[in-house]
């Protein structure tokens, strides 16, 4: 058996490591938000570190001013800069072996057959758990989870701490996302009453030049959105569209919809302050075969080291109560 065993250790490593690339793609293309952030160049490997760290800039240089002729420039120290950091966070899953099927199902093409299978399934579990809590609020699993957009652009915008600082106090007001309920009050009611609110959230996210690129929501606020654009000339986001992604566009950002995005919320994001950061040694990769005690089976895990960070939540905003 240590023979086989090695011989199939190889083999189900390298059919991984083969299916490798293809994985990365599929989970970063599977969901309109990690196809965002992949496709905007907001996925940054880093190579390790206790924690993750942000530098952000909160404050201004106070001593712009203007000058009468032969007048002073003050001269104080300014420190706008802190650092917020993001725990690294987990995502793993494991294949086992079963001795009867290494040794039953010998044939190359029956064992390479079943390694494919069992590590696609895998692929596609991870998929599903990346997804989910790219949308949660990093409390699942004990506060396991991946410190998603339920935090970080969050309904409740002025309570709890992101990144190791605490938004509820007032001197941190610069560390919130914008929040706006939906409000019809003076509005036209139902469909055409979305744009009139989401418009106060993208101009409130918005300084200069400098808007939001993506809305998220659910399907049926898109189709609320959609609906109301029906005498109208639909405009589509080709970029989105191209990738598979039904999308339509509000002033300056793509619009579209995930299963995972909660019933009745929609979120305006501006990929230049998200990014998606992943440990370069635990990149998705695949752990050595491990004997499971007591038993002829093995086992092995895949792993992902990472979390979602954000840079300046103030260009970032929500609404809910569709």
């Amino acid at each position: 058996m240590g023979t086989l065993s090695e011989n199939l250790d190889s083999l189900y490593t390298t059919t991984w490591q083969n299916m490798k690339a293809r994985a990365t793609d599929n989970i970063f293309k599977a969901t309109p938000l990690t196809y965002w952030l992949y496709s905007k160049g907001r996925v940054e490997r880093i190579s390790g570190g206790r924690w993750i760290g942000e530098p952000l800039m909160y404050a201004k240089n106070t001593t712009v001013k203007s000058l009468a002729s032969g007048g002073k420039v003050t001269i104080t120290n300014t420190d706008p800069l802190t650092v917020a950091k993001f725990d690294w966070k987990l995502i793993a899953g494991s294949v086992i072996r079963l001795h009867s099927d290494d040794t039953e199902n010998t044939g190359k093409e029956a064992i390479m057959s079943l390694a494919d299978s069992k590590l696609k399934n895998l692929e596609l579990s991870m998929i599903d758990a990346l997804e989910t809590m790219l949308f949660s609020d990093g409390s699942g699993n004990g506060g396991l989870d991946l410190d998603g957009l339920g935090l970080l652009v969050a309904t409740a915008y002025n309570t709890g701490t992101v990144g190791g600082i605490d938004r509820s106090a007032a001197a941190n007001s610069w560390w919130r996302n914008f929040y706006r309920a939906y409000d019809i009050t003076g509005l036209p009611t139902g469909d055409l009453a979305l744009p009139f609110n989401w418009r106060k959230v993208y101009n409130s996210c918005s300084i200069g030049n400098d808007h939001p690129t993506l809305a998220i929501t659910d399907q049926d606020t898109y189709e609320l959105y959609e609906g109301g654009m029906v005498t109208q000339m639909r405009v589509y986001d080709a970029t989105m569209g191209d990738a598979g992604f039904e999308a339509l566009k509000f002033k300056g950002c793509a619009v579209t919809f995930s299963p995972s995005a909660p019933d009745g919320e929609v979120r305006f994001l501006n990929e230049r302050y998200l990014k998606l950061k992943i440990n370069t040694h635990a990149d998705f990769a695949m752990t050595d075969w491990k004997a499971i005690p007591d038993q002829l089976d093995r086992v092995a895990q895949v792993v992902l080291k990472g979390n979602l960070v954000a840079s300046n939540l103030r260009m970032q905003g929500v609404s809910d109560g569709y």
